[in-house]
């Protein structure tokens, strides 16, 4: 029969172990990052909104992930939503922690609704890093734009610039052509928000969407002047920025419409969501969150952000997760109207 003594130090040497087996686990993440670099692909254009954050988060996150490898940001381009890049981080991105990507969030629900992009990634099977805003997207008219309000635009053709099917610089509008009756025409194929931007100066398009903070960092005097006019904005709750302009939801008009503009809205919490592909060994996706919920709360961060009037409300990666999973097992029905607002039937 054992002794007392003898038994607490088999347990004391139990615990040891498994004391020394931790410690050997964390030192080689550190050991793995020491010197190295973790490429973050923002499959948006350069100068706009993802690119803001992706940066701003490069900046600091380094500093919290064992051995502070450095985070370099590169920017994959927003033609398609970002679609390539979400393919390309899935697929081709090497699986060992050293590529993290963000993309636009109508991805999410993109490999649900658009055919084009079924089957081509899987966003639950992502691993999530943490998001660091929702983001409410708006569609909105310029000021020579022929229609003012959506009214107006059930009887006048505006023409609206998209980067691609899957962004929201087209869903916004193609769910309110099928909603409304409005004859909002996309042209696609501009690389982020300040393509558009410039598109809309030169008279090319008549209108765009995407986040409105995107206007508020890249183009101020738009608001200060009058120049761009918000219609609708896709969150589930109004934006904060825009209290007076209404939500898709608001505009829904049937059960099965509201059911539809939640599945499309839901995606608005993956907006500045970071990921890496899925394989990435669960230690190094471990340190890459606890790195970056420890990054949204860096004074250094903080400072950053609130300089450059960006948004922070900050997601786990674990939520995300969750959120990922819900949405790519929702009804078929939900999916199926969601395609008919979207015109991807």
């Amino acid at each position: 029969m054992l002794k007392f003594r003898d038994l607490a130090l088999r347990f004391w040497t139990a615990g040891l172990g498994m004391l020394i087996t931790g410690a050997v686990h964390a030192q080689d993440v550190g050991a793995f990052y020491a010197g190295k670099t973790i490429t973050v692909l923002v499959g948006a254009g350069a100068g706009g909104s993802y690119d803001i954050y992706a940066r701003a988060l490069a900046n600091h996150m380094g500093r919290h992930i064992p051995g502070a490898p450095a985070l370099v940001v590169k920017i994959a381009g927003g033609v398609g939503g970002g679609v390539a890049t979400a393919i390309q981080v899935e697929h081709s991105a090497p699986k060992d922690g050293t590529t993290i990507g963000i993309v636009q969030q109508t991805n999410v629900t993109g490999q649900l609704t658009e055919a084009s992009v079924a089957g081509k990634y899987d966003v639950s099977k992502w691993r999530w890093i943490g998001g660091m805003a929702a983001l409410r997207n708006f569609h909105g008219v310029w000021f020579t734009a022929p229609a003012q309000t959506l009214a107006e635009a059930t009887t006048k053709e505006v023409i609206i610039g998209a980067t691609g099917r899957n962004s929201p610089t087209y869903t916004v509008p193609a769910a309110l052509n099928e909603m409304l009756g409005t004859k909002f025409k996309m042209v696609l194929g501009y690389n982020g928000t300040a393509d558009l931007n410039l598109a809309m100066e030169r008279g090319e398009i008549q209108g765009r969407g995407a986040s409105w903070i995107s206007v508020v960092l890249q183009a101020p005097n738009y608001i200060s002047e009058h120049k761009l006019k918000p219609l609708v904005v896709d969150g589930l709750t109004r934006d904060p920025l825009l209290p007076d302009t209404p939500t898709l939801l608001e505009l829904a008009k049937n059960d099965e419409q509201r059911a539809a503009v939640r599945l499309i809205s839901a995606s608005a919490d993956f907006a500045r969501g970071f990921f890496a592909p899925p394989g990435v060994p669960a230690d190094r996706v471990a340190a890459l969150r606890k790195a970056f919920d420890e990054t949204m709360v860096d004074p250094a961060f903080v400072a950053e952000a609130d300089k450059l009037q960006l948004t922070i409300e900050p997601r786990s990666g674990e939520e995300l997760d969750r959120l990922a999973a819900e949405i790519v097992a929702s009804p078929p029905a939900a999916v199926a109207m969601a395609k008919k607002l979207l015109g991807s039937e």
